[in-house]
């Protein structure tokens, strides 16, 4: 006689989907009781308050700053040219076609071996164009139309605004015409490559701009970078010149003589008992033809040190916290042989893979959000009581863009580089040998930044997961107003969401390539 078979018993829920919750749950379990991880864990975001907020209180050298206008959204800027003006009464344009720009080196310092060649070539934003500006004063209002050394064609306005018309020089070959209308608070940029075919480059209003106005032609050249070893720039003022005719004027012009203005010119430069002069701007007319000599530079101003992104510097200890975290989150189970059983339970091992890196760049993420969180506005208020005031330095508020992206992506660092450190950790299966190697991927490129010179050392924090750091940056940066970019003065050559972006990349393919091999061999 035969016996019924016996029917298996099939669950209701999906067992891919409740199989990984329980895996979680277990991850989860095996770390909450682990009390050395539990307090490591709370220690990152006391850590990262103490670590971040101690250098802030360093002293940083801020004593010694450029002088400075306030702009029209009540930012600091720089706004310094050779300007040749006269007052426009109402609405009106003015065209003109510029057949050269060029730099002029300073022949005062061709007898200080320490700053010759400083000037040697054109600053690549030495500008030259015409200009429409509230009045002489530095900081008013303004509205131009440019020829760049580099940058080609731009229409820029009010300081942080720049709009980009066609790329090129400018030589006798291949002028460039220029012309700028007004009409009431408005005004339109054109180029053209003929005088005739023109091209409307943009439209911008300027709210409140009075009935007269001062117009005309102007030349600006930024301050040249010159590299002093591999952790500071001094900067040194450069001089461009421009050519100018067919001038032409329509509208309400007031019909006076031409003026020429130093518009709030640059202090001297001294380095090292060296003095860098300013050079003598001016203006030349033979005919239709206006040749003018200019200094200086028109743009918002970026302080040479971001003072928020060098106190978050401190994050480097909790990290070096999460990095041991995550190393023994993954190697303990390889010591203790406690892996065979982990993955008798779970055969699937791509999966218990994932489920670590979840628990452990969850909990990193949480305590780094908690630390940065707290760390940020004591950071801040502690800057501005050792001096990094306005103008030279504005305060950043917790609930600003630039406030939440510094401490939301402090502790995104934090989470992904504990992932990578799980990675890793599954890859190597030794304690010392993941600790050494996530250390000298995340954090040794950065100090190794800080002894190179300054190409090889934007290169290798394009490349490397130490590119991170730039989500830690609170100063804006713009194209327009070229800045030293150096990590020992927290700036980073990419922007902030892609360094993160390399990082990530980075424990992305870590991962993988941790599950291919954590498949392919014996527990």
């Amino acid at each position: 006689m035969r016996s019924a078979p016996i029917a298996r018993y099939a669950s209701a829920e999906e067992l891919g989907k409740d199989g990984f919750a329980q895996l979680l749950r277990a991850e989860w379990t095996k770390f909450t009781t682990v009390r050395g991880w539990v307090i490591t864990a709370i220690a990152v975001a006391v850590v990262t308050v103490v670590a971040v907020v101690d250098i802030a209180l360093v002293s940083q050298n801020h004593n010694t700053r450029p002088a400075l206008a306030t702009g029209p959204d009540n930012e600091s800027v720089t706004d310094a040219f050779y300007f040749v003006h006269q007052p426009l009464n109402g609405d009106g344009s003015i065209t003109v076609r510029v057949t050269s720009l060029g730099n002029v080196p300073q022949a005062a310092l061709a007898d200080r071996p320490s700053l010759a060649g400083a000037d040697a070539d054109i600053q690549p934003w030495a500008k030259a164009g015409i200009i429409v500006k509230e009045s002489v004063t530095p900081g008013s209002p303004y509205t131009s139309v440019i020829a760049t050394a580099s940058h080609g064609v731009q229409m820029q306005y009010n300081f942080t605004h720049s709009v980009a018309g066609s790329p090129g020089s400018v030589s006798a070959a291949s002028p460039q015409w220029l012309r700028l209308s007004r009409s009431g608070d408005t005004l339109t940029g054109y180029e053209s490559a003929d005088g005739s075919s023109w091209t409307q480059v943009g439209t911008v209003t300027l709210a409140g701009l009075p009935s007269t106005v001062q117009a005309g032609l102007f030349v600006a050249s930024p301050m040249a970078q010159l590299a002093r070893g591999t952790d500071s720039v001094t900067l040194i003022p450069t001089q461009a010149k421009a050519t100018f005719d067919n001038l032409g004027l329509h509208g309400q012009w007031s019909g006076s003589a031409w003026a020429g203005t130093d518009i709030g010119q640059a202090e001297q430069v001294a380095l090292d008992g060296d003095v860098a002069p300013v050079p003598h701007d001016g203006v030349t007319r033979s005919g239709g033809t206006f040749t003018v000599a200019g200094s200086g530079d028109v743009a918002p101003y970026v302080p040479f040190v971001d003072p928020t992104q060098v106190s978050f510097y401190g994050s480097l200890v909790p990290l070096l916290m999460v990095i041991a975290l995550g190393t023994l989150f993954m190697t303990v189970e390889y010591r203790r042989g406690m892996i065979r059983w982990t993955l008798t339970a779970s055969p699937r091992r791509g999966r218990v893979l994932t489920a670590k890196a979840i628990v452990i760049g969850g909990v990193s993420f949480v305590t780094g959000l908690i630390g940065s969180a707290i760390a940020f506005p004591i950071t801040e208020s502690k800057l501005q009581s050792e001096g990094w005031n306005a103008p030279f330095y504005h305060m950043v508020p917790l609930t600003s863009a630039v406030g939440l992206r510094v401490v939301v992506g402090t502790a995104a660092l934090l989470a992904v580089v504990a992932v990578l450190a799980i990675a890793v950790g599954a890859l190597l299966r030794r304690s010392a040998g993941t600790i050494t190697t996530v250390i000298g991927l995340v954090i040794f490129p950065l100090v190794l930044a800080l002894t190179l010179p300054h190409g090889p050392a934007s290169w290798l924090l394009k490349v490397t997961p130490a590119a991170a750091f730039g989500l830690q940056q609170a100063l804006p940066h713009y194209s327009q107003a070229p800045t030293a970019c150096l990590p020992y003065n927290g700036c980073y050559p990419l922007s902030p969401w892609a360094g993160f972006l390399v990082l990530c990349a980075w424990a992305a393919v870590a991962l993988g390539v941790a599950m291919l091999v954590l498949r392919s061999r014996d527990a």
